[in-house]
């Protein structure tokens, strides 16, 4: 996908005939109402999407922690579904420029899927979603390999959308448990998980991993609206490894190794701005804990850094400077985990000596 984001107010909103904070599909024709509705407003155009969002954090976190200390460099890779259009090469020049390697070759005579991202001045954002021609992933004998040799696969939840998405994702699964890659899922939206709710339950009883979602997806996979993200977390835990509800302001919860935990949101000194992206920035920071080898409660932790870190901006890209910063505090975290669990364990001997 290719970004197109711009800063509107509620009422160009009410002219789209769009709904704050939802994501909806449109047609080639609708999304070019939408650009020229807006025509004369400043946009930024950027290669987007869920998955390349998180890829890239991923990347560049790790050529930062590469620069700073010297350690071996992170290898990103994307199997993506591309058109041969302009947009195409535009996306896959800008993945590659941020340290992804892109595995598959733009297929002929298709166009780029284009997402309208509109955020409105209290950091809401509204998804318009052109989908481009319609395209397979089929997983090539190069493509599982890849899988093969990976530590983690991240599934991005918008996949489903695709002709024959489930073969592709249950065949992809199943080539990592073989070789024990973990497995990531990425939600979407809910209302993607309301349209494919029975394939997302299929990918996770074939061995998913890791499951990432907020608290209105999991209430949609769960088929119980209103459930809170606590709950959620809960109900899903039995049916994943780790499984990561978050919650926006409220922070997020993490249900792993039969344990569940409450991880803070990390508050910075500027408000939010953007929140386009927080969950793939979220999942970036929690992915780069797990191959840095940080505990389940500091890979939350980090998650909660780097979203809130991207929030802060507009875009939802992490940029080489914010990831530089990043990668120089977000060790201190096991650090800190240290100090508080030596100042819990002197509160508690207290009482007991005396």
């Amino acid at each position: 996908m290719v970004d197109f984001a711009a800063s509107v107010d509620d009422t160009f909103l009410e002219r789209c005939g769009a709904e704050k904070g939802e994501r909806r599909v449109v047609t080639v024709e609708e999304r070019a109402d939408i650009l020229e509705t807006l025509d004369g407003s400043s946009y930024q155009v950027s290669a987007g999407g869920s998955l390349s969002n998180t890829l890239v954090a991923i990347a560049r976190l790790g050529a930062a922690e590469h620069q700073l200390w010297g350690s071996g460099l992170l290898k990103v890779a994307m199997g993506s579904v591309v058109g041969s259009d302009p947009l195409g090469k535009f996306y896959c020049a800008q993945l590659r420029q941020a340290g992804v390697e892109i595995l598959t070759e733009p297929q002929a005579n298709s166009n780029t899927g284009t997402v309208v991202v509109l955020t409105t001045p209290d950091a809401n954002r509204t998804m318009q979603s052109y989908l481009g021609t319609p395209q397979e992933l089929p997983i090539t004998a190069f493509l599982e390999d890849a899988i093969c040799r990976s530590r983690v696969l991240v599934i991005e939840g918008y996949l489903w959308e695709m002709p024959n998405a489930r073969e592709s994702i249950l065949t992809a699964i199943a080539g990592a448990r073989r070789s024990g890659t973990l497995v990531a899922l990425t939600a979407g939206d809910s209302g993607l998980i309301t349209r494919h709710r029975d394939d997302l339950w299929a990918a996770l009883d074939a061995g998913a991993d890791i499951l990432f979602t907020n608290r209105g997806e999991a209430a949609a996979l769960l088929d119980r609206p209103g459930c809170s993200a606590e709950d959620a977390a809960l109900a899903l835990g039995p049916h994943c490894g780790t499984v990561v509800v978050t919650d926006g302001a409220n922070g997020s919860y993490m249900c792993a190794l039969g344990q569940l935990s409450v991880v803070p949101p990390h508050w910075a000194t500027e408000k939010p701005v953007d929140t386009c992206g927080a969950g793939d920035a979220y999942a970036a920071g929690l992915l780069y804990g797990l191959l840095s080898g940080y505990n389940v409660t500091n890979m939350g932790r980090a998650g909660a850094r780097v979203a809130s870190t991207v929030i802060s901006k507009f875009g939802a890209a992490l940029t080489p400077s914010e990831a530089l910063q990043l990668a120089n505090v977000l060790p201190a975290l096991e650090y800190e985990q240290d100090l508080w669990q030596a100042a819990s364990e002197a509160t508690v001997s207290v009482p007991e000596a005396l």
